[in-house]
């Protein structure tokens, strides 16, 4: 662990430096930390290059926000409720569990937790989904030809 966190360390003080810095690496997250731009390689073709946030979001342009109600029983209320506000697309359930997909382009989401709260509908968690560039190559390389 030593010689990645001093190597780490190193890269950024290069990155700081305006040092460009070329990796080859299978273990992405910690790329995620110290690139400010990745390109990812399929059978030997650059498929995408761009700074992490961009390709996160070419794989997933919608926010999708993961929210844990206390009580199952809320559900379909939780649902209608939701379902009503324009910002929202899509809403599935799974028991107390919500997925709720937003619009392209909504970043701000913070009144769809008030709106649960003022409508009596507890939740233990209301996070947005996080992918990481493990999962966006993944979606990258997922097939010959696939465009995202």
């Amino acid at each position: 662990p030593r010689a990645r966190i001093e190597m780490r360390a190193l890269m950024r003080r290069l990155g700081a430096m305006g040092k460009t810095i070329i990796v080859s690496s299978h273990i992405l997250p910690e790329l995620a930390d110290v690139c400010n731009k990745v390109g990812i390689i399929d059978s030997g073709k650059m498929i995408a290059c761009d700074d992490v946030a961009s390709i996160i979001k070419r794989v997933s342009p919608n926010t999708t926000l993961l929210i844990d109600l206390v009580k199952p029983q809320d559900s379909a209320k939780a649902i209608d409720t939701i379902s009503a506000v324009p910002m929202v697309d899509h809403v599935a359930v799974d028991g107390a569990k919500l997925k709720v997909t937003l619009k392209p382009g909504v970043e701000d989401y913070s009144s769809l937790s008030m709106l649960l709260a003022t409508q009596g509908i507890p939740f233990t968690k209301f996070a947005a989904e996080e992918i990481n560039l493990e999962s966006a190559f993944m979606a990258f390389t997922k097939g010959a030809g696939s465009k995202i």
